[in-house]
């Protein structure tokens, strides 16, 4: 191959092309020769140092010119690609825009469009309303859970509530019950009582963890007001029956007629329903199919779904074994039906479920309480060869985090004359507590008892302010005990 000599010094603008051909083709001739001779041992240099010096300086400018090159080309395609890219994007930019102006037309021709936005905009903040909504009523629940009802009392003669803050400020006075009626062990046993206060939520669920609507779970006896409780376990009514209360669409939807959800109420004798051993009389809601037989007569079909009952406090034994829950026996909803009419048939709906429950506390298979706060673990135990699970609970939510602040206390005397303690006091509550998204709270006490009623008796925490030791009232001044 015949190689080609590029002089720099001689070359024009129009050889760079030739030059960048040649050399990517590898015809670029051999770089000159330093001229030197050899005599004998000794190598002489026939080139002048500044000869030298000129040739380097070539070879750097030769490689420079090289790299400007490579980079100019590489300047020309980045531009190129680039520029194909950027009419690619206007190209479809503009069918977008196209696009968006006909959709725009097409809204802006809605004729209802801004009532549509004014409720979307509304359901928007709904959530947001709801975070920041506070149950004001759960106040006096809170106090009448704090306050003691045995012998000791405490009776509040003021009170202010600060939503915004979560604190209960009142004054109230306290009273032994019994001489000496000035008593601090009965003010020093609240203080203590009210820092060991906790308080639980979560949600009711069916058997596999969908939540229950609030509205369809009762807590609470109508008749005595109390939450419903047996041997020690809290539990709720499930209206499972009623439209809209059962998160499994299969047992409320509608038949293939197309029937709607009725009430029958059944006013005969037989016709009970037992609540907490109180017996009223039914209302039946159910589907109603209808049938006919061979001879075309019609029948009648109520399909009637009954309450349940839903346990807050695990069974622990019965739910780890797997023992199986019969809805039918569970004692809430014990109906007779007797329609009064031959050609009308019920059908009774009742569940059997077998529950699960881990040594790590978890819930499946039967309706139960998801709680937030209170967590259960289980430990094997062996006992003279029978195996036991030994169950604990932990509950991470306090009800007066930082305690409660006694501002002041004194000497004094109720509205019946009688010593008294009076004092005033100011309780921050858990914010947590009075959430409105936080539902079914219910304060615990220090031996983890149920506190919390759904009618609260206002005459049994509230009392008279009580007065001041007058100036001649020696034994009001110098009433002291030992607890103080």
């Amino acid at each position: 191959m015949v190689k080609k000599k590029f002089d720099f010094k001689t070359m024009h603008l129009k050889d760079i092309p030739k030059f960048a051909i040649a050399f990517f083709k590898g015809e670029v001739g051999d770089e000159e020769e330093m001229m030197t001779t050899q005599t004998g041992f000794y190598e002489i240099n026939l080139v002048p140092d500044v000869k030298t010096e000129m040739i380097k300086t070539q070879k750097v400018r030769n490689l420079v010119f090289f790299i400007c090159i490579i980079i100019s080309i590489a300047s020309v395609s980045t531009v190129a690609v680039l520029g194909s890219v950027k009419g690619a994007q206007d190209l479809t930019m503009t069918g977008q825009d196209k696009h968006l102006k006909n959709l725009s037309s097409k809204i802006l021709g809605y004729d209802e469009l801004a009532e549509f936005l004014t409720v979307q905009n509304q359901i928007n903040g709904v959530s947001k309303i709801e975070d920041n909504q506070k149950v004001l009523s759960r106040a006096v629940s809170f106090l009448n859970s704090l306050l003691p009802s045995g012998a000791d009392k405490i009776e509040v003669s003021e009170l202010s509530i600060d939503l915004t803050e979560s604190t209960l400020t009142f004054d109230a006075q306290a009273n032994a019950g019994k001489e000496p009626y000035i008593d601090y062990r009965v003010l020093e046993a609240f203080m203590k009582r009210t820092n060991l206060m906790t308080f639980d939520y979560g949600r009711y669920v069916d058997s596999t963890g969908n939540n229950i609507p609030s509205r369809c779970i009762e807590e609470y006896d109508p008749v005595s007001g109390k939450m419903h409780e047996e041997n020690g376990s809290i539990y709720a009514i499930w209206k499972r029956g009623e439209k809209g209360c059962d998160p499994t669409p299969s047992d409320n939807s509608n038949t293939t007629e197309g029937s709607a959800t009725v009430t029958i109420t059944d006013t005969s004798v037989d016709a009970t329903k037992m609540v907490n051993g109180q017996s009223r009389t039914a209302t039946i809601t159910g589907r109603i199919t209808t049938s006919a037989d061979s001879d075309g007569n019609q029948t009648r079909v109520i399909e009637y779904i009954p309450s349940e009952k839903i346990y807050r406090t695990p069974q622990f034994t019965s739910w780890h074994n797997g023992d199986s829950w019969d809805t039918s026996k569970d004692g809430v909803d014990d109906v007779i039906i007797k329609p009064g009419d031959e050609a009308t048939k019920v059908n009774i709906t009742n569940h059997v479920y077998t529950p699960v429950m881990g040594l790590d506390g978890s819930i499946s298979g039967i309706p139960h309480f998801d709680s937030k706060c209170i967590t259960y673990s289980g430990e094997e135990t062996e006992e003279n060869g029978k195996k036991n699970v030994k169950w604990s609970a932990n509950n991470e939510c306090q009800l007066v985090p930082d305690g409660i602040v006694i501002n002041s206390s004194s000497n004094g005397r109720d509205t019946d004359d009688n010593l008294v303690l009076r004092f005033s006091a100011l309780v921050k509550i858990n914010a947590d507590a009075f959430a409105f998204r936080n539902k079914h709270i219910m304060a615990i006490g220090p031996n983890s008892q149920n506190v919390t009623d759904s009618y609260v008796q206002l005459e049994k925490i509230f009392a008279a302010p009580a007065t001041d030791c007058s100036a001649g009232d020696t034994e009001c001044q110098n009433a002291r005990t030992t607890g103080e």
